[in-house]
């Protein structure tokens, strides 16, 4: 279970930046709704960012089957939250929370014994960490790498991420995917053609893993220069790649399609596109593709990862655009634009679902 992506997402300093049961692997189709119930859940924090006090709420990025929860504030300070929605802040070693906030430890996904993934700076580079149920904390970083993340870990304590170094290639081409499972590293790299700066997202204890890379536009000789951001899933050395039907990113080079976590149960959600190019978030479930609604009226973006948990529960955050009377640049009528976490239940009781393997 995972923390964002699209080339969107915060990994120390780089913004950079999906389900499937074995039925999806014989092709996906659309289906209907997957209707679901909204509730706000933005737990408070205060905190020191620059040598300033500071609001903020805890930016939710998963949640397990006991209902703990992982997420971060806006300075990617990361926190876990009790089911009582009591916050710690992580530190990793090395990570010391002075007036500058020089470094930083952010977190990505919680699975269901309560350990976290993350990544954390030390001014010296970048670390994925695991975090035990009793706060200890070890620090990963893929042999040979200039820095390593961590985005997702399943219930087995098999760890997924991001890696890089000029040792593995030149410029985007020098990223990497890769598992770590009973304290070995493997690199996997979507296979695909013009494929480069793999990133792995989310693993269950099926081994199940959600990726995307990005696709290096054809015939450029600008090794930097990509054309889209394409989504996969992984499952005992087989790709299949992942793309919501009929979808059209209104904008270029970005992910039509993007995987944001994968249970146990091989249920994927996600962000992607309607046909006229509106953004919209999907649960993938048994080789269906099902449009999440009930989300509140004027969400405009996702605003960060969304975590999904053996329940079919779901969390994360949103962006709501707000009318307001005095807002505008010179006082007129305008809009706001607020963030806001949420936790979200399916409005039926979801079918049971036997986990994959």
């Amino acid at each position: 279970m995972k923390q964002l992506g699209m080339f969107g997402q915060v990994v120390v300093g780089l913004w950079v930046g999906t389900f499937l049961s074995l039925a999806a692997l014989v092709g996906a189709s659309y289906g209907a709704d997957a209707a679901y119930n909204f509730t706000t859940m933005d737990i408070p924090l205060h905190f020191t960012f620059l040598g300033q006090e500071r609001d903020d709420i805890v930016r939710l990025t998963d949640v397990n089957n006991k209902g703990q929860l992982v997420g971060n504030n806006f300075a990617s300070d990361g926190y876990f939250v009790t089911k009582k929605e009591k916050a710690t802040e992580i530190h990793c070693p090395g990570d010391v929370a002075d007036i500058f906030d020089n470094d930083s430890t952010s977190v990505s996904a919680v699975n269901n014994s309560g350990q976290v993934v993350g990544s954390c700076s030390d001014n010296q580079r970048n670390n994925a960490f695991v975090r035990d149920k009793n706060g200890n904390i070890i620090l990963l970083n893929y042999p040979g790498s200039d820095g390593t993340v961590a985005f997702g870990i399943n219930d087995l304590g098999h760890v997924v991420g991001q890696y890089w170094g000029f040792l593995f290639g030149e410029a985007l081409q020098r990223f990497h995917g890769f598992v770590w499972k009973d304290g070995v590293y493997t690199t996997i790299d979507a296979p695909f053609p013009e494929a480069m700066f793999s990133s792995l997202w989310g693993i269950n204890a099926a081994g199940q893993i959600i990726g995307t890379y990005l696709h290096h536009r054809p015939g450029s000789s600008d090794i930097n220069d990509y054309d889209s951001e394409l989504a996969f899933l992984y499952d005992n050395g087989n790709f299949t790649p992942l793309d919501f039907p009929g979808a059209q990113i209104p904008f270029c080079c970005g992910a039509q399609t993007f995987p944001m976590d994968i249970n146990n149960l091989g249920q994927v959600v996600g962000s992607s596109y309607d046909s006229d190019g509106k953004l919209q978030f999907f649960l993938l479930d048994e080789g269906n593709y099902l449009t999440i609604s009930g989300l509140p009226d004027d969400v405009v973006d996702g605003g960060g990862s969304w975590g999904i948990n053996d329940k079919s529960e779901i969390v994360g955050t949103y962006v709501q655009r707000v009318p307001c009377e005095i807002c505008g640049l010179d006082g007129e009528p305008g809009y706001k634009f607020t963030l806001h976490s949420f936790f979200a239940t399916p409005k039926k009781a979801p079918k049971k679902h036997e986990p994959v393997n």
